[in-house]
């Protein structure tokens, strides 16, 4: 990091608060509500890291799956969530209606459960069934430019002196220029797997005698793994270990307490909006990474001609193909199935694009592609009805929609390779497609894989390792 940069981030509270205080000069706006964004260029720094040091108990994280935009936020300029599960309509109605006159760069960053209909888990209370917050202050970075930003909601009536002090006090808290050192992690003193191995071979064969009885073509079970550690997990930590692992996917903190947090690192888009153009894809099918290149090579022929494994993909794109059919024009489809590439596994992926119509919101397009067949099933509906009657517990956000809405811009991720951390308990939550010819200890195995990103984040990290790593992402930002 050169001097100029140093200066930028040790500098950044005195900038901030300053340009909030000239604010009190400035004309005001008479709009219903409003919000206003001030913000000051700062230094690359490791955001999570920089998180990770705060002391507010409301955090939010989001990076996108290629590393050119990173948020970490701390406290809530606005929140919006619910017990019950809206209508996606009334939702985003809320939402866009807040945006309307606002930047491009204040966003609504949340997520929602996966199934509308379960009861939640108390576990998963502090989440309700949906949860939006534009965060109060964040370090916010778009490709090479990272600012310091303070967001906030002023509606009419309100006195701007009193909301501009009361930031001001906020903003005292918040540290810049420390080094976290600390690099520990409790250790696990207990797993417990539900199902068991036993209870999950019986779950796929209910499954595989569902197949035959009623029109049920794939449904998707998961499994959760209870981690139990000798002490509270600290979730920004294990953000950041969690990000060593893969840095080709979406990784994502949403914090509402203190020590209880929903964390993961997903490789799955569900869509991403640029005005009335989106993006999507299907992805699934899978196996790990090869030790060598010919390894590798190896196991990524045998996925791209699996017969199981192409007719599992085959559902996802044929459900995000008709959904876009409902939702745009000019729908242009990936020619050549192609393989994603990760750290550790490797995924069968098809990409669409296309224009979206004039009446279409983000309601509507959440409404029809979510939840895919890589985390629900075919048909979508009876699939959902299996995973409730097979599963016998509540997945929370997991497989559910994650990600951030803005004025002109959405995108969207789907929660999986996800856990929640609850005080010292850790649920890691992954899936599996089940289809006719489908193998439970294959599948067993394939769990395995998907938690062992978040398995290997446990582990100790020896000395000249974390040394290295530390400088990497100082760099890199």
């Amino acid at each position: 990091m050169n001097d100029n940069q140093n200066e930028l981030i040790l500098t950044a509270k005195t900038r901030l608060a300053q340009r909030l205080k000239d604010v009190l000069s400035e004309p005001q706006s008479d709009s219903d509500h409003r919000f206003m964004r001030i913000q000051v260029a700062v230094g690359k720094l490791d955001t999570i890291q920089w998180l990770r040091q705060q002391t507010s108990d409301i955090k939010t994280y989001w990076r996108d799956r290629e590393g050119q935009f990173e948020m970490a936020g701390l406290g809530e300029s606005d929140l919006i969530s619910g017990s019950l599960m809206p209508d996606y309509n009334a939702l985003f109605l809320r939402l866009q209606e807040y945006l309307s006159e606002t930047g491009e760069y204040v966003r609504y960053y949340g997520g929602m459960r996966f199934n509308r209909r379960h009861n939640s888990d108390f576990k998963w209370q502090a989440f309700t069934s949906y949860r939006f917050i534009v965060p109060k202050f964040e370090i916010f970075r778009q490709g090479e430019k990272t600012v310091f930003a303070c967001n906030l909601l002023v509606h009419t009536g309100e006195k701007i002196n009193k909301i501009i002090a009361a930031a001001l006090d906020e903003l005292e808290a918040i540290r810049f220029g420390e080094t976290v050192e600390n690099h520990s992690f409790p250790a696990v003193s207990s797993r417990t797997d539900f199902p068991d191995y036993n209870g999950w071979k019986d779950n796929i064969e209910e499954a595989l005698s569902a197949f035959e009885k009623t029109n049920l073509d794939k449904v998707v079970l998961a499994r959760k793994s209870t981690l139990k550690f000798n002490e509270n997990i600290d979730p920004i930590e294990l953000l950041w270990r969690l990000r060593l692992n893969n840095h080709r996917a979406y990784y994502f903190c949403f914090q509402p307490k203190k020590d209880v947090a929903f964390i993961g690192g997903t490789p799955e888009q569900l869509y991403f909006r640029d005005k009335n153009h989106i993006h999507s894809e299907a992805v699934a099918g899978t196996r790990k990474r090869g030790a060598t290149n010919q390894e590798d090579l190896k196991l990524e022929n045998d996925l791209l001609h699996c017969e199981k494994d192409i007719r599992e993909h085959r559902f996802v794109v044929d459900s995000i193909r008709t959904a876009l059919n409902k939702l745009c024009t000019n729908i242009v489809e990936q020619d050549e199935l192609s393989v994603l590439k990760l750290s550790r596994l490797q995924h069968l992926l098809r990409q669409f694009s296309g224009k979206i119509n004039k009446s279409i919101q983000d309601s509507d397009i959440l409404e029809n592609l979510h939840p895919t067949p890589a985390v629900g099933g075919v048909p979508a509906a009876e699939a959902i009805t299996a995973i409730e009657e097979i599963e016998k517990f509540d997945r929370g956000w997991y497989a559910g929609p994650v990600g951030w809405i803005g004025k002109d811009k959405a995108e969207f991720a789907v929660a999986i390779r996800s856990g929640l951390v609850h005080e010292d308990e850790l649920y890691l939550y992954s899936g599996a497609g089940i289809v006719q010819g489908s193998d439970y200890q294959n599948e067993w195995e394939e769990i395995e894989t998907k938690i062992s990103g978040f398995m290997n984040a446990l582990k100790k990290i020896p000395e000249p390792q974390r040394e290295k790593i530390v400088s990497a992402l100082h760099v890199s930002g």
